[in-house]
């Protein structure tokens, strides 16, 4: 019961949301579509937040992904004892560094006054999963070494069933228990991508590359 919860409605339901409400949010409610710049309104703890989450987060994303659409050619890449070393170690210090940038972004919101006036209990809702899914990798990463191989054998298989309707959770069901709710996590997160501010992920802003320079005045006393 818990396997077809996780692998199965989870997926389809994240996916389910992300195809319908999304545009239907971008339609009718577009101002709420971006992240609020807080930066402005605290900009201290700001950069040794959002950076390292942003420079650790997103190369463990692409890496993820890239074992989805190429699993032959990483799993050549990996085939080298020195390679895999060398990457399993990059990808352990990059979720350390996602885990600080996470949990800094939480101290920032809970200490800083002006922030709580723009914080919304889906944004606590959304860094608190963000950060037991860090968390969790890197201890998946930390005490069951050598992700990046098995995981082209076990979830990128599973993850083209999802793909072509036809799961197979298979893959799946003999793990342990902490790499099941990694996975729980990651469904969770994409479904509630429509109706937080993480939703600006799936707008590239392109167009501002050829608006002309802002001009910004402070008015002082």
């Amino acid at each position: 019961m818990l396997n077809n919860l996780i692998f199965i409605v989870l997926p389809y339901t994240a996916l389910a949301l992300i195809i319908f409400v999304t545009p239907y949010r971008y339609l009718s409610d577009r101002l709420t579509w971006s992240a609020y710049s807080t930066q402005f309104l605290e900009h201290k703890t700001h950069f040794w937040a959002i950076n390292p989450w942003h420079y650790g987060i997103i190369p463990v994303l692409a890496a993820h992904f890239i074992g989805i659409v190429a699993p032959g050619p990483v799993k050549a890449l990996l085939g080298s004892q020195l390679h895999l070393v060398v990457f399993e170690s990059i990808g352990l210090a990059l979720g350390l560094f996602a885990v600080f940038g996470c949990l800094a972004l939480i101290l920032r919101r809970a200490n800083t006054p002006l922030l709580k006036r723009v914080t919304f209990i889906s944004d606590w809702v959304l860094l608190y999963l963000l950060a037991a899914q860090t968390l969790t990798g890197v201890y998946i990463s930390t005490f069951m070494r050598w992700g990046s191989q098995w995981y082209l054998d076990t979830a990128v298989p599973y993850f083209w069933s999802l793909a072509t309707f036809k799961p197979q959770i298979d893959y799946m069901t003999d793990f342990p228990l902490i790499i099941k709710l990694h996975a729980a996590g990651a469904f969770l997160i994409v479904a509630l991508v429509p109706f937080t501010k993480l939703v600006h992920l799936l707008y590239l802003p392109v167009d501002f590359l050829k608006d002309p320079p802002i001009l910004y005045r402070w008015r002082t006393k």
